[in-house]
């Protein structure tokens, strides 16, 4: 709350046209020997006072409200306010925001029904999110035999398929393709075929990698998009180290690709175990969910079955169909018409 406020001191000042709240609170600080003898403490029945002023009666701040403020603040603004330099700039920040609050109850912005409004919805959004914490939340308690059941219910979401990888030429001119499949088959070696089209700039697609011309890196069938089965039941069904020089045409979103590679690895379809820390995260994170879901469809149907929930739809209006747009008026002369048939 206090940073907020702290953002609107320069806009009141701007739009009410008042005296600039941070002068008036170093007259203040001028004025009053708490602020300027640090032996000085006033101990009260709420705790020591560090800060008091005159609005509409004496008003004063105490360490153990500082204190308690900051504790409530993220770790690490925590952090700027341990020593006595950071506190003293808190307290500066508190009492400036005091005085902005009086002042803005001395325009009876707390009656605002603007403000009163987004209060309101505010205290619902809390309450709703408090009954949800006790009613669901508090209630979602998986054991590990709970985490490993999920996982052998879903064992196919956690399969990585078969891959390869490749050396791969991929050019979008056939004449070129042609060209480099020629010197590929006459001995020139794919791997420096591969370093020359890179250096001119001429690979696309799977094996234009930069820092190494021609690897495509492990990928699976469904790693690229449709129009690419051709380049893909080629590679799959390639023997480790075989050169595929023929050109490989494809054609993806009207595209058209030219391909031809070497096949360099590849590995087996393969069952990613339980323990695999990006599986039990992503187990524990998906079973979580479908536990909450499943709780919180119990809970709603429960107060709607309590409540007697009736519902009339056919007194909700059908949306209005919307109206098709003008159509334009032809620009065509009759005699650049065509005819009727």
């Amino acid at each position: 709350m206090l940073t907020r406020i702290a953002q609107f001191k320069g806009r009141i000042d701007c739009k009410l046209r008042l005296p600039v709240v941070p002068l008036l609170l170093l007259g203040i600080l001028a004025t009053h020997p708490i602020f300027y003898s640090c032996g000085d403490k006033a101990i009260g029945a709420d705790g020591t006072v560090i800060a008091e002023f005159e609005w509409n009666g004496k008003q004063h701040i105490t360490l153990e409200e500082m204190r308690q403020e900051i504790s409530e603040l993220p770790e690490y603004k925590q952090r700027q306010y341990q020593d006595k330099e950071g506190l003293e700039t808190y307290m500066l920040l508190m009492a400036e925001s005091r005085l902005i609050l009086n002042l803005a109850r001395d325009y009876k912005l707390n009656e605002d029904p603007e403000i009163l409004k987004k209060v309101q919805d505010y205290l619902h959004e809390l309450m709703v999110k408090r009954i949800t914490t006790q009613e669901i939340d508090d209630k979602l308690t998986l054991s590990d035999a709970d985490y490993m059941a999920y996982y052998e219910a879903h064992k196919e979401d956690y399969v990585r398929p078969a891959q390869v990888r490749l050396l791969c030429i991929t050019l979008i001119n056939k004449e070129r393709a042609d060209e480099v499949s020629a010197e590929i088959k006459a001995g020139k070696d794919i791997t420096e075929a591969a370093q020359e089209l890179s250096d001119r700039g001429e690979l696309v697609g799977p094996g234009a990698n930069a820092s190494s011309p021609g690897d495509t890196d492990y990928f699976s069938r469904d790693s690229y998009p449709p129009g690419t089965e051709p380049f893909l039941d080629a590679a799959f069904s390639a023997e480790i180290g075989q050169i595929h020089d023929d050109v490989i045409e494809v054609e993806v979103q009207g595209q058209k690709y030219f391909m031809m590679f070497r096949k360099d690895e590849a590995r087996d379809e393969y069952q990613k175990p339980f323990e695999d820390e990006d599986v039990h995260k992503s187990v524990i994170r998906k079973a979580d969910r479908e536990k909450r879901e499943a709780l919180m469809t119990e809970w709603i149907s429960n107060l709607r079955e309590r409540a007697e929930v009736k519902t009339y739809i056919d007194r909700i209006p059908e949306a209005e169909a919307e109206e098709p747009p003008a159509e334009a008026d032809s620009e065509e002369s009759p005699a650049e018409a065509e005819p009727e048939e």
